[in-house]
């Protein structure tokens, strides 16, 4: 891909090229295990400020190679919008709504609690022809084609409410999935988008944010370009707060006259220029950030302490391999008995279970989690603090970031 996802421009400026990476679902049984790459090249199209990755790993390398894996979204929010689609449709009695993958059932159950007439769910087998049953929104993506939607609503018909959490960032072909997910909706109804937001990322250089499966990285301002430009009328926009990454909502009228007055107008030059400064930061400020975070853990390895990483998930894996941390930290804890035994991909570190903070000897434990579940890591694991140990987040805009 040498042109923008978004608006075609070939002007993909200030690229950061993130070196060979591997797949983060794809743990190691062994050190010696081979092992897939794929290199990760991210940048920034000059004309709409939209973040996006250059050459994305295919879809058929990003299957989870075991079925225990799993990813969860947000939902706390989730009554706060279910209230608002309500509210927009005029709680239509017999509505029908439509959700894209699995991540839309909690939604789905909610409108049917208001009083959705029927829902229906794309069934990834019947549906999309995806017979692994380990394959997920990566596979969803592209199999969800005008051809597919104009399929599934000849047998179920166009939705009045179209629901698209957390999927519209893993689309490699942009087009044809927004295409299809318009296909799906009535041209009176109304589509749902939700979205992570790095803006936070971005703005406190917060390097876990990239993901191989992730394709575009939104800010809300690129986030309303991209539905605008692929001929979509924005009724509703919304920022959903979460501790480290926001959750970006849109509700879209199919239609380019289907947004009432007073709806979200035309983002203008500033927001541009905002995202264009803020990605130019971030991309060049990658190698002094390693410098400082390097100094700073072998600064306690010198001490005499050694270091772990609690959590074996994808924000863990990308963070030790982009900064090549296998020779400073010892292993990774999780008590994930699945994950329990393997090894981390990239690094090849050993995952190990969390009765090895004990050994007295490692000082410092370095956290990959959420806020919630760092504070039952650190309130399960007090007799780490005891003999002198220490957690610290991965994450700048934690209250226990590691000080760089």
């Amino acid at each position: 891909m040498t042109s923008c996802r978004l608006c075609k421009s070939p002007s993909l400026v200030h690229l950061l090229d993130l070196g060979q990476q591997p797949i983060s679902n794809r743990f190691l049984s062994g050190p010696d295990q081979a092992e897939y790459t794929h290199p990760m090249l991210m940048g920034q199209c000059e004309e709409c400020a939209m973040v996006q990755t250059v050459d994305s790993a295919p879809a058929e390398e990003l299957v989870p190679p075991f079925d225990w894996i799993s990813y969860n979204e947000p939902e706390g929010h989730l009554d706060q919008l279910v209230e608002r689609i309500v509210n927009l449709t005029g709680s239509k009695d017999g509505a029908t709504v439509c959700g894209v993958s699995f991540k839309d059932v909690s939604t789905l159950e909610r409108l049917e609690g208001r009083g959705a007439g029927s829902t229906w769910l794309i069934d990834p087998e019947r549906d999309l022809g995806i017979h692994d049953p380990r394959a997920g929104i990566e596979t969803i993506q592209g199999r969800l084609t005008p051809d597919t939607a104009r399929r599934l609503t000849g047998k179920h018909g166009q939705a009045d409410v179209v629901v698209v959490r957390h999927i519209l960032e893993h689309a490699h072909d942009t087009d044809s999935f927004m295409s299809a997910i318009k296909l799906l909706a009535r041209p009176d109804g109304c589509i749902v988008f939700e979205v992570p937001d790095c803006s936070r990322a971005l703005e406190t250089l917060d390097y876990s944010c990239p993901w191989e499966e992730h394709v575009l990285y939104f800010t809300p301002a690129t986030f309303q370009r991209c539905l605008t430009a692929n001929g979509l009328s924005l009724v509703e926009t919304h920022c959903y707060p979460y501790p480290f990454e926001n959750s970006l909502v849109a509700i879209v009228s199919p239609s380019e006259e289907g947004a009432e007055n007073g709806s979200v107008e035309t983002l203008d030059f500033d927001d541009i220029q905002r995202d264009r400064d803020s990605w130019k930061s971030y991309s060049g400020s990658l190698d002094a950030h390693r410098e400082r975070l390097r100094s700073k853990l072998e600064e306690t390895r010198w001490a005499g302490g050694k270091i772990v990483l609690f959590g074996a998930g994808h924000l863990a894996a990308f963070y030790i391999n982009l900064f090549g941390l296998q020779d400073l930290v010892e292993f990774v804890v999780d008590d994930n008995p699945h994950k329990k035994g393997l090894r981390m991909p990239g690094s090849r570190l050993p995952i190990l279970g969390s009765e090895m903070l004990l050994d007295n000897e490692i000082k410092l434990c370095l956290l990959s989690l959420s806020p919630e579940s760092a504070a039952k890591v650190i309130e399960n694991n007090q007799s780490f603090l005891d003999q002198g140990g220490t957690f610290s987040s991965i994450f700048p805009s934690s209250e226990m970031a590691l000080a760089i």
